[in-house]
């Protein structure tokens, strides 16, 4: 039996980015059946774009909601997943590009292992990093911080390799089981951003057992787009503020207390680090506005 697949983009202000995401889903070998679009932006250049591309287009039943009071990635993904009526719910980013059978890949993931509950594919051009940046990040990032996914981007090609057990998803290239948002919502109250994916995955991971996976077969191409995004500094902040944050959520869990202070360290040694490149001690400083707003919240 045909699932029935739910495609979901959420944007703000990045129209030329949005319509080239929106053309490689039109050009999948496997189409979804819906198509939902949030824009939280305040114009409609956006709307505009994307009503060309997919206009006289009859395979796919549109969605588009514009509403700039939409606040955030989270709100924006539980109001597509409110409204989604696919079996299958695909959240993409709105700077990819997906290779042309990604949408098949991820079904004919659900379709091998039916007790599957979430997925997420494989980026292709993952930023490059430093040399022993993988071998330091796995150092640090030890019990509920724990992070498969670093390691496995940008190392897969071909077709038909196993999907590997993961607790951790990536959310701009994730799908789910439609009934998975019944069971697990969306936290809009945190303000997650840099932690919203793996806030929501280790939860349903933890309520429906080992039943996550990443698929290596269904890869695409992000082009972290530069608009709407933090400068060093703030991102160095807001990523202290969110691991604390979702800590406080986790302290119950097995080496939870730990993992925590374990990973400041680790955080701290990429400040200075960061900070050194820079030139400025503006990293730094971040990072302990970072512990201390976190703490406070």
């Amino acid at each position: 039996m045909k699932n029935k697949l739910t495609a979901v983009i959420p944007t703000r202000n990045r129209p030329s980015e949005l319509a080239n995401a929106v053309a490689s889903v039109l050009a999948q070998t496997r189409v979804p059946d819906e198509f939902i679009i949030v824009d939280q932006s305040p114009g409609d250049e956006s709307r505009t774009l994307v009503e060309s591309l997919l206009s006289g287009d009859g395979r796919i039943q549109v969605l588009y909601i514009h509403d700039p009071r939409i606040s955030g990635l989270v709100e924006a993904k539980s109001v597509a997943a409110g409204r989604a009526g696919g079996d299958i719910v695909c959240f993409l980013e709105d700077d990819v590009i997906l290779e042309p059978d990604y949408i098949e890949q991820i079904e004919l993931g659900f379709v091998d292992k039916p007790e599957m509950v979430g997925c997420c594919g494989i980026v292709t051009n993952p930023p490059r990093q430093p040399i022993g940046y993988e071998f330091i990040f796995h150092m640090f990032h030890r019990g509920i911080f724990r992070d498969i996914r670093v390691g496995l981007f940008g190392r897969f090609n071909g077709r038909g390799h196993p999907l590997i057990v993961s607790k951790f998803l990536s959310g701009g290239l994730s799908a789910w089981r439609k009934d998975v948002f019944v069971a697990v919502p969306f936290d809009v109250a945190s303000s997650f951003h840099m932690f919203e994916d793996i806030d929501f995955s280790t939860r349903v991971a933890m309520h429906f057992g080992p039943r996550l996976y990443i698929n290596p077969n269904a890869r695409l191409e992000h082009h972290w787009s530069p608009l709407n995004r933090e400068d060093l500094a703030p991102r160095q902040r807001r990523k202290l503020i969110e691991c604390i944050v979702y800590y406080k959520k986790r302290r119950d869990w097995p080496w939870a207390a730990f993992a925590l202070p374990w990973l400041l360290v680790g955080l701290f040694l990429e400040s200075a680090f960061k900070s050194f490149l820079a030139r400025s001690f503006d990293p730094l400083l971040a990072y302990f506005a970072g512990i201390r707003e976190g703490f406070a919240k």
